[in-house]
């Protein structure tokens, strides 16, 4: 912190005065660390400068408030962009639905899903996988399995992490066909089961009683040279 602070001093004295850009960079690499009263500051200062800021500071600010739990104020800061007259994005509604989702809030961030197709605004493959998770955190496997069947419907490409809270919550649950199903459709689509899928099922089949078929899925594990 007190490095950063003194580059800033540095370009300061040297005449170099930061552009909207380089607030947004500044703030971001702040609400990475979790030092959003000093990504504040700079928000603050930002202003006094006569620096408006834009759509993405605004996203990258929300999103820092949701990482500590601060989801009023995320909010707050939310609609004080849509008072400014900033156009909702998929990056504005994806940064909610991934907060929301994050703080265990799955049927709100589902709710602004339902607003953002109303409102013809794209989702993408982070929009999916957001409140997957979401409804992962919450337990909820019928409302996961919708979202990523709709993901597939709109013709996305799933990424590893679409499919690793379903892999692993129907392993929990015992489902180890389904398990092991989606496995082989990660394959068929290019993506490679990674080692903590490969222990899911491993786990999932030795709680069945499946001992044999374990030894087969750490067997291929291995082959793969994936390090369990």
């Amino acid at each position: 912190m007190q490095e950063e602070e003194g580059d800033r001093r540095n370009l300061k004295r040297r005449g170099y005065i930061p552009h909207k850009a380089m607030y947004t960079a500044m703030i971001h690499g702040l609400c990475k660390m979790k030092w959003i009263g000093e990504a504040r500051k700079l928000w603050f200062e930002m202003i006094q400068k006569g620096l408006s800021p834009d759509e993405y500071t605004y996203n990258v600010l929300i999103h820092g408030l949701f990482g500590i739990g601060n989801v009023n104020e995320a909010w707050k800061l939310h609609k004080e962009m849509c008072g400014r007259g900033l156009k909702q994005t998929t990056v504005s509604y994806n940064t909610l639905i991934q907060g929301l989702s994050m703080n265990r809030k799955a049927n709100e961030a589902y709710e602004l899903y339902r607003q953002m197709k109303d409102k013809g605004v794209l989702s993408d493959v982070i929009t999916y996988n957001s409140l997957i998770h979401g409804f992962y955190k919450e337990e909820n496997v019928t409302k996961r399995q919708e979202m990523f069947e709709e993901l597939l419907a709109h013709g996305l490409q799933p990424s590893s992490f679409s499919y690793a809270s379903l892999i692993e919550q129907f392993c929990q649950i015992g489902s180890m066909q389904k398990a092991t199903q989606l496995c082989e459709d990660m394959g068929k689509r290019g993506l490679e089961p990674t080692t903590y899928n490969h222990e899911c099922i491993i786990a999932g089949l030795c709680n069945q009683g499946f001992a044999a078929e374990a030894m087969q899925w750490l067997s291929e594990m291995l082959n793969k040279d994936l390090i369990p």
